[in-house]
């Protein structure tokens, strides 16, 4: 079991991994039995949980649709309410599953309201001048996705949400992007076009309606094997005592300002096309406790161009350096945010494009973060030539 730092942030994660179970069900159920013997007397425990995320290997879109739907069953039997579920297709290190909990510490199920529409369901917490909405969306079921229509059946089904609590994209603060094969060119009208970029291209569409006062959204954009596009979010309003701060970084240019020379193509759209991804890279929640950083997908980019003659130990510690600029206390305050200590970091999710080179990036995230809890998956990154990708959570007090 992996915990993030303990801290007074609002937001902890916990990581699990299987220690016993042949299926995925048991698997699953292995990883629950776990966290409710860690937990064993602490009241509201369960409800404590306000998302969750499942990642998996599989065969074929036919295999990750039976198995998601078998996973998704079995975790509505295990919660009276069930929290904001994602199943991901993306094989974890030495597991065939990996379970993900987002809790909110002391959170009582007052707390929580549970809301669902004919497409979605998603929580809304409110306590101590914030409300919080979590939800995921996910296009339709299909062995094969057209990424196009997943992405605007994701985007619909999130847009109707935030429409139902009076929210708008503008609100969201984080925000992780799956999107299958998503440096796969596909073929329409005989023109190529770029999966990622079909996917930026309608978060543009939907994103031009909304103001963004704030900054965009802190994002991962990441690619999966199977499962057309699952977007999860986190938004927010809140009273006076909280704020929110969009972070820069001061190597890498911002990625809404990318130029064309980096951008792929889309053929498939007449009015959005070849538009830049729209995410800040860090954005910071003020609060009364301590302030969090959410860290957007992190890769071996300087300025607005890939690292393509490095190997994946110098793309990863590039990307370490990159996250580590963004995080420091020079360009906190430069920010706005008044701080003498750099953040620190409380969880990491790190994606790697082969599998066989997971324990070279390990090494290297163990040598800058040994106490940091932090997981390892297979993913494809948002460029080719990218081989390693970090997100993560930090803290400043």
């Amino acid at each position: 079991m992996v915990y993030s730092i303990a801290t007074d942030s609002l937001f902890n994660t916990i990581c699990i991994y299987p220690q016993s179970g042949d299926s995925l069900l048991e698997q699953l159920s292995d990883c629950y039995k776990q966290f409710e013997e860690d937990h064993a007397g602490r009241e509201h425990s369960r409800s404590s949980i306000v998302k969750q995320s499942i990642l998996i290997s599989a065969e074929n879109n036919l295999d990750f649709y039976q198995k998601r739907s078998e996973l998704v069953n079995y975790v509505g039997g295990y919660f009276k309410v069930t929290p904001p579920t994602s199943v991901i297709s993306q094989t974890p290190e030495k597991a065939s599953l990996l379970l993900e909990l987002t809790l909110i510490k002391d959170l009582k199920p007052a707390e929580i309201i549970y809301k669902q529409n004919t497409d979605s369901s998603w929580y809304t917490i409110k306590r101590d001048g914030i409300k919080i909405l979590i939800a995921s969306g996910f296009g339709e079921e299909s062995e094969q996705n057209n990424i196009l229509d997943q992405s605007n059946a994701a985007f619909r089904k999130l847009n109707s949400i935030l429409d139902e609590e009076n929210f708008t994209f503008s609100d969201v603060i984080r925000q992780w992007n799956y999107v299958e094969q998503i440096t796969q060119n596909v073929i329409h009208e005989q023109k190529e076009s770029q999966n990622y970029q079909i996917f930026n291209d309608v978060r543009s569409r939907y994103y031009s309606h909304s103001s963004f006062e704030h900054g965009f959204p802190a994002a991962t954009g990441i690619g999966t094997e199977f499962g057309g596009v699952t977007i999860d979010i986190i938004a927010v309003k809140y009273d006076a005592g909280f704020s929110v701060l969009p972070i820069k970084s001061p190597v890498q240019l911002d990625a809404y300002s990318y130029t064309k020379q980096v951008l792929a193509e889309n053929n498939s759209m007449n009015d959005f096309c070849r538009t830049t991804p729209k995410f800040e890279r860090a954005k910071i929640l003020v609060t009364p406790g301590a302030d969090i950083i959410f860290i957007s997908g992190t890769a071996a980019i300087k300025g607005q161009l890939s690292s393509t003659e490095f190997s994946v130990e110098q793309q990863t510690e590039m990307t370490i350096q990159n996250i580590l600029s963004l995080i420091s206390a020079e360009n906190l305050n430069k920010q706005g945010l008044h701080t003498s200590q750099n953040a620190m970091m409380t969880n990491l999710r790190v994606y790697v494009k082969y599998l066989k080179d997971i324990k070279l990036v390990k090494q290297i995230c163990l040598k800058y973060f040994p106490e940091t809890p932090c997981i390892y998956v297979a993913a494809d990154i948002c460029r080719p030539e990218l081989l390693v990708e970090i997100e993560g959570q930090a803290v400043v007090k």
